[in-house]
């Protein structure tokens, strides 16, 4: 509250001294705006996968663990009812101030059944998830934004207080935008618009035209001010916190994955609430000519996902298992985006992203020996492995519009396609076998407690989306496909000869209509199926998600 006090404060202080010093727009008269939402948002498994077991030998005593997931059909995926406003208030022509509110309510959800609660006391006790999920992530009240913009001259402007920062435009998956983190745990991400799941930031921002240039320099300053940020608001979910859209339970319950010994709590080193802390970004967004337009970023903060996993220490006789302290790296990110469009008759949108993280982070597998040091609250700490890997990422983005009179006769259907590539050039691309030989070097993973989610040096993502509307915009159907190239290949009998096949592909179809029978209202109403060759490798993680799902929108 101190804050909200200190910002209301520095704004009706601010008003008068730029009201006095700079002369305001005689057109300009005060203004005061509300707008906002209500919406409900229900979706239902569809998928026919079963639970599959297997007997964990590592296991002391031997006991099953889940060798892929399912039961889910018929089953609530979400039941999200949403409320949100807006409100923008320009006492004078140099001074605007904006906050948004949401609130929302969901049903718990038996799903839920498979989170993996941080905290002990809820492994044998799958209704006591449910409920941790549904306390923790289902029921919000939240302040979306709430900042002021300050214009002193025409080329200078400020905005301070909590807001969502957008660098990137690369579609369903995020490049440069890297600034906020997401909570994805209600949905599938790329299912979901990502200004609904970033998580807002206390920052400054400024923004600098220089006409000369053809171009403006934008400066962000997120300055982790103690009693301000709540720390796990600074990163993003684990999606292992969530039963519904999160990742399954690890493939030896347990995360024997990670250890061959149950983990007791896991402990969370989010990012200090300390100026020492702060994240800083510049970023320079000008233009060439009238048809093409670049970018230029850099970014200094944290590792937002997924945490990295730093030690374990035991309890001796106080409890059984181990306590497992993960942590949110420092980073630094360098970012660039090209923007063209050809000329006509072909009217094509030509867009290239990338990302380059000279310092990556990466946990290593299970077979990877812990180091022991001593610990003043526990004796020993045993310290996990990582690797600091150089990591480039790009995607290259073509949308087209054409007239295809046999699919729409009066409007242009919009086509879509997006090649994205990952590349680690210090990895070893190692079989299983190869993972536990320390003379070729341990695997490093993508996501920790997961030994299958090997980091390649290269991985591939293709995605394409085909979109129209009819009755003047009343209808909008929509297709997007997403698939993930499979990395590994086994020789195995195929159409009566033997031959290498792929043994992990994965992906999605998204089968959308978009309906609008007025200004106010928006329907939406989608069929969505995952596939994957592995339960637990790429999109085969969601492969029981397979889901109908329907929002309605109230808009005013």
């Amino acid at each position: 509250m101190k804050s909200f006090r200190f910002i209301v404060v520095l704004c009706l202080v601010a008003a008068p001294v730029w009201a006095q010093d700079l002369p305001e727009d005689p057109n300009a008269k005060p203004v005061f705006e509300v707008h906002g939402y209500i919406q409900n948002q229900t979706g239902i498994f569809v998928s026919p996968d079963v639970n599959k077991t297997a007997t964990c030998t590592k296991c002391e005593p031997k006991q099953e663990f889940p060798a892929s997931h399912g039961n889910k059909l018929g089953k609530l995926s979400m039941l999200r009812n949403t409320f949100q406003v807006e409100t923008d208030w320009r006492p004078i022509h140099q001074l605007t101030l904006h906050a948004s509110f949401r609130g929302v309510l969901s049903a718990p959800l038996s799903v839920d059944r498979d989170a993996q609660v941080p905290v002990p006391g809820y492994l044998q006790d799958p209704q006591k998830r449910v409920q941790w999920v549904h306390e923790n992530f289902y029921n919000l009240a939240d302040l979306r934004e709430f900042y002021f913009d300050i214009r002193p001259h025409d080329i200078i402007s400020f905005r301070v207080g909590r807001q969502l920062v957008s660098w990137g435009e690369s579609g369903n998956y995020r490049l440069l935008d890297v600034i906020n983190p997401t909570d994805s745990s209600w949905h599938f991400g790329p299912l979901e618009a990502w200004e609904d799941q970033r998580i807002p930031l206390w920052m400054v921002r400024a923004l600098v035209d220089i006409p000369p240039l053809q171009g403006g320099l934008e400066i962000v300053w997120v300055p982790m001010i103690p009693f301000i940020e709540r720390p796990k608001d600074t990163v993003t979910f684990p999606l292992t916190f969530v039963g519904a859209w999160g990742l399954p339970p690890p493939p030896e319950q347990g995360d024997v994955s990670v250890m061959p010994r149950k983990i007791h709590e896991k402990h969370f080193m989010y990012p200090e609430q300390h100026p020492r802390n702060s994240r800083v970004g510049v970023r320079w967004k000008g233009e060439i000519g009238n048809h093409f337009g670049y970018t230029l970023a850099y970014y200094y903060g944290h590792q937002l996902t997924p945490p990295v996993p730093e030690y374990y220490v035991t309890g001796g006789s106080e409890f059984s298992g181990v306590d497992v302290f993960v942590g949110y790296p420092r980073q630094h990110q360098v970012g660039f985006a090209i923007e063209t469009n050809a000329p006509f008759p072909a009217s094509t949108m030509i867009r290239i992203e990338g990302l380059i993280e000279p310092d990556r982070t990466y946990p290593v597998s299970s077979l990877t020996p812990q180091r022991m040091e001593p610990d003043a609250d526990y004796g020993h700490r045993f310290i996990f492995a990582s690797k600091k890997e150089l990591t480039i990422n790009y995607a290259v983005t073509l949308q087209q519009p054409a007239m295809i009179r046999a699919l729409n006769p009066t409007d242009p259907v919009i086509i879509a396609l997006q090649f994205a590539h990952t590349i680690v050039p210090g990895v070893k691309d190692l079989t299983d076998d190869e993972c536990g030989n320390p003379n070729l070097g341990f695997c490093l993973l993508d996501i920790p407690g997961y030994d299958s989610t090997r980091t390649r040096k290269h991985k591939y993502r293709l995605s394409a989306s085909i979109f129209t509307s009819y009755l003047n915009g009343l209808l909008t159907p929509k297709i997007v496909v997403t698939w993930l190239p499979s990395h590994d290949w086994e020789h195995r009998r195929w159409a009566g000869s033997r031959m290498w096949l792929p043994v992990s592909n994965s992906g999605f179809v998204s089968l959308q209509l978009a309906i609008s029978p007025s200004d106010n209202w928006r329907i939406n109403l989608a069929l969505t199926e995952f596939w994957g060759n592995k339960a637990y490798h790429g999109l085969g993680f969601f492969r029981d998600r397979d889901e109908i799902n329907l929002r309605i929108r109230y808009q005013f």
